[in-house]
Formats: C-alpha cells, structure tokens, sequence
C-alpha cells in the first residue's frame, strides 16, 4: 500500500516563531494533536500537544511567550511517500515515535501519519481477510435465514 492514501487531508503547519497560545488554537480548532513545523517551506520540526504539557503547562511556562521552536522536536523523523506501510512502521518502532510526516521528492510535507491510522488501516485489512476466508468456510447466509 502506498503511504499516498494518508495524504489526503491538508496538514496543519505552524512556524518556529509562532507562539504556544497560537499552536494550542490550531490544535483545538483542527481537531489534531501535533503540528508540523515548517520554516522557508521546510520541515523544521514536531510539535504534540503532550510537549505543551509536559515542556509548557509542567514547567509553568507562559504559552504568550513560550516560542514553537523552544518546545518542538526539531528535525524529526519523516518518511517519503514512495515508501511501504511496513517500511513506515519499522521506522515508527526503531525511532519509538508515533507520529511522522510524510514528504514527497522535494522534501515538502505532504502528510503526516499516526500510529492510530496504522492501527485502523490494519483493522480494515484484517476485518477483509475475515471476510475473505470465511466465506468459503461458511458460505453466505440464504435469504430465508438472513
């Protein structure tokens, strides 16, 4: 499968000079729970709402002051979009990280992926398989049964 299907909604990009109050709106009005960081149209780093917590609310920062890029996981990790869902995943478990943009030829983000839409894609494969093996097993339910 190619990581091009998760690259379908827009991603959510802040810069480095953007406040944490800033980063926590767009977070909230997006529904999301990392932000990629992007400085001259590059990847430059990560932002998750568990660093605001843990480097902003737990070290009783100010987020009116506190800049993205003081708090943000600088160059992380990343995978092209050329590259296979077991390529990614072995990725995610050497690097122990759970979410990790998606770049094309031109190292522009295109997309990020999280460890629960691996999960959910494996469900639909998995629910798939059931299906496909259970069928000749069980056949199909008759009209009068059903």
């Amino acid at each position: 499968m190619s990581l091009r299907e998760f690259c379908k909604h827009p991603v959510v990009k802040i810069s480095p000079d953007q406040n944490i109050l800033e980063a926590c709106a767009l977070l909230r009005k997006n529904h999301i729970g990392c932000i990629v960081v992007e400085e001259d149209a590059q990847l430059c780093g990560i932002l998750t709402d568990r660093d605001i917590a843990l480097k902003v609310t737990g070290e009783s920062r100010d987020p009116k002051v506190t800049k993205v890029r003081e708090i943000m996981t600088p160059r992380p990790v990343r995978v092209s979009v050329n590259n296979s869902l077991p390529e990614l995943t072995a990725l995610m478990h050497a690097f122990h990280v759970r979410r990790v943009p998606v770049v094309n030829a031109s190292h522009k983000t295109v997309g990020i992926i999280t460890l629960d839409d691996v999960i959910a894609l494996l469900g639909v494969e998995l629910a798939d398989i059931g299906k496909s093996i259970s069928q000749p097993l069980f056949g199909k339910p008759s009209e009068s049964t059903a």
